[in-house]
């Protein structure tokens, strides 16, 4: 593993390993149907959740989400990872998930409003799937555009709404991890560490 940090890779290494510390609105199971993580539910024109022109889609996050470092999950986080993957000085490996929005809003705490330059029948590539998670605004705020390669301590130790939290990073190498204490589910994980371990 180089980097936790999926938006500076497209190596399905990083993703993984970093998909058990950073975590997306929602994801997709063994059968390729999605389902919600942060997100109370999936938006979808029947809830009304994506407008009927398929312009737009508004999701929710759950309510009491906390950091591992213990601080509340807000909309703010959701639309700082949209400006920091878009930034174009950035090189954001995942660009592609956010093509098509021209401005997300955040009404409040718990809601995202993203708006599609037109009709978009799939609204589901940003912030869904191990590829598009969501970065801590507060954690990656001094890693805007060109220096988002710079942040070191943050790519290599996200914060995160997983399952685990990063111990000790080593690049390519071995990657420590502890059940996150934060974490929404009480009864998970089922291991109270773990180590993702590179090489052959």
């Amino acid at each position: 593993v180089s980097t936790l940090n999926a938006y500076l890779s497209s190596g399905t290494k990083d993703v993984e390993a970093g998909s058990l510390v950073l975590e997306p609105l929602a994801g997709f199971d063994q059968d390729g149907q999605l389902f919600p993580r942060l997100a109370v539910d999936i938006p979808t024109v029947e809830n009304g959740g994506v407008s009927a022109d398929l312009t737009t889609i508004t999701w929710k996050l759950k309510e009491g989400l906390l950091w591992s470092d213990g601080s509340a999950v807000t909309s703010a986080d959701v639309k700082f990872t949209w400006e920091y993957c878009t930034h174009p000085e950035g090189g954001c490996a995942q660009a592609a998930r956010y093509e098509g929005i021209t401005a997300i809003d955040t009404p409040d705490d718990l809601t995202i409003v993203i708006t599609f330059s037109g009709p978009k029948p799939n609204p589901y590539t940003a912030f869904v799937g191990g590829t598009s998670p969501m970065l801590q605004a507060a954690q990656f705020a001094n890693c805007l555009g060109a220096a988002a390669s710079t942040c070191t301590e943050q790519n290599f130790g996200p914060i995160g709404t997983g399952p685990f939290a990063v111990t000790e990073f080593k690049t390519n190498d071995t990657v420590s991890l502890a059940a996150n204490p934060n974490y929404r589910d009480p009864a998970k994980p089922a291991f109270a560490t773990m180590t993702v371990k590179g090489g052959g």
